[in-house]
């Protein structure tokens, strides 16, 4: 019996966890893989004990970085990428693979542990001039 049996649900044969069972699953072993760009990742990431993080678009010619032997919970800031990735993973011969239901957005209004970085955090007075504190006054 795999990790994420007997959770969540399976939608076109893809396993979705919603935050409080994908908490668990990581506590429990699972390897979180953050699918999301690195400005969104240093702004808020997942606390949890291990993660990978590698950019969706950077993860069709990085799969030998993650672990064939280790559950792996597919995540991203709001679900978008995870079924395109969990569909890669699993031709690829990855037999424990399960997506994080609601991504971050989810996972943070849930109120579920995050690290936040306030230097990284986007600020401006209008959505189309927003950046990163980090090195602008």
């Amino acid at each position: 019996m795999g990790i994420f049996d007997g959770r969540g649900m399976v939608i076109q044969g893809l396993r979705f966890l919603a935050p409080q069972d994908a908490l668990t699953v990581l506590n429990e072993g699972a390897v979180l893989v953050d699918l999301r760009l690195d400005e969104l990742a240093e702004m808020k990431a997942f606390k949890v004990p291990e993660t990978i993080r590698i950019p969706h678009e950077e993860l069709p010619g990085l799969l030998a970085e993650l672990p064939a032997d280790r559950p792996l919970l597919l995540a991203d800031s709001s679900g978008v990428y995870t079924k395109e990735a969990a569909h890669r993973l699993l031709d690829r011969g990855f037999t424990q693979v399960a997506c994080l239901n609601g991504g971050m957005l989810l996972w943070d209004q849930e109120g579920l542990p995050v690290a936040t970085d306030a230097a990284a955090l986007l600020h401006g007075e209008c959505p189309c001039v927003l950046r990163p504190r980090k090195g602008h006054r």
